[in-house]
């Protein structure tokens, strides 16, 4: 026998089993969109999966590593009693053990990744590589702050990318003007060794160098190089700083010259021309 239930009764029935079917619907919805959400983020997974074995991994290495090797590089720069050279230093070896190496046009340069790059800035007249500096030396009217933005730059790509300061063989690797020959008198052979142990320390120092020509008649020929090459006073560090000493040391020794090679008498000369006529107009 069926009970009708009273009027009120039925409505509350009515009412919580409305609720009853949101709720399952509300719940089965969520169901619904937590395995979506879960097959969505599968697939993704899988594509990132997919193109992660796709990547190189050693490119990806590498390129972080020199990443890295750029920003942690620090560069230093100090001044040079040469007002147009300045002495950068990257805190890494420069050239191999004492060696050096001078560019003085695009052309010579050709030998050095570095050099070469350089010599792309406008106002870049020279480059000097020391054991762990690098001197440059630009054109009287160029500007220091205008150019040391690419000059940090270049640097920095240089050494991140790990090439070689020198790619021909022709670089210098050892200082040969001042080793000890079998042939050498006593007398030369303490030339070389002062001019090694004692002068060519402070020359780096300032962001130059020297290379030993000769010996004859009481003469000892020099060639300056980096900053000291064009340095106001250059004929200073030559007779006050290396003659002095070569004479207090080798008695056999009268004066000291400095010699240039053809190539830069030239350039010297075209030089001097250039700044008599912008003095004169």
């Amino acid at each position: 026998m069926f009970r009708f239930l009273p009027l009120r009764s039925r409505a509350l029935a009515t009412a919580v089993s409305n609720t009853t079917k949101r709720t399952l619907l509300t719940v089965t919805s969520s169901a619904a969109a937590t395995a979506s959400s879960r097959r969505s983020l599968s697939n993704n997974s899988a594509a990132w999966s997919s193109l992660h074995r796709q990547l190189p991994s050693k490119a990806v290495k590498t390129n972080i590593f020199a990443t890295q090797q750029v920003r942690t590089m620090f560069i230093q720069t100090e001044t040079t009693p040469n007002q147009d050279s300045l002495k950068f230093i990257p805190g890494v070896a420069v050239m191999p053990g004492s060696s050096t190496a001078e560019f003085l046009d695009t052309r010579n340069a050709m030998t050095s990744p570095l050099a070469k790059k350089l010599f792309q800035i406008d106002g870049i007249r020279g480059v000097f590589f020391g054991p762990d500096f690098i001197t440059i030396t630009k054109d009287q009217d160029a500007i220091w702050q205008l150019m040391k933005p690419d000059i940090y730059s270049s640097i920095m790509d240089f050494f991140a990318s790990g090439q070689p300061i020198i790619n021909s063989e022709d670089g210098e690797t050892v200082h040969s003007d001042t080793m000890i020959l079998e042939d050498d008198s006593e007398t030369v052979q303490m030339i070389k060794e002062l001019l090694d142990t004692r002068i060519r320390p402070s020359i780096q120092d300032d962001g130059g160098d020297i290379e030993y020509r000769g010996f004859k008649d009481g003469i000892v020929k020099l060639k300056l190089k980096g900053a000291c090459r064009t340095c106001d006073s250059s004929t200073v560090t030559l007779k006050s700083g290396i003659e002095n000493m070569l004479m207090h040391y080798v008695p056999e020794v009268s004066a000291v010259e400095q010699v240039f090679d053809p190539e830069e008498d030239m350039s010297q000369l075209e030089f001097e021309k250039l700044e008599r006529r912008l003095m004169n107009q």
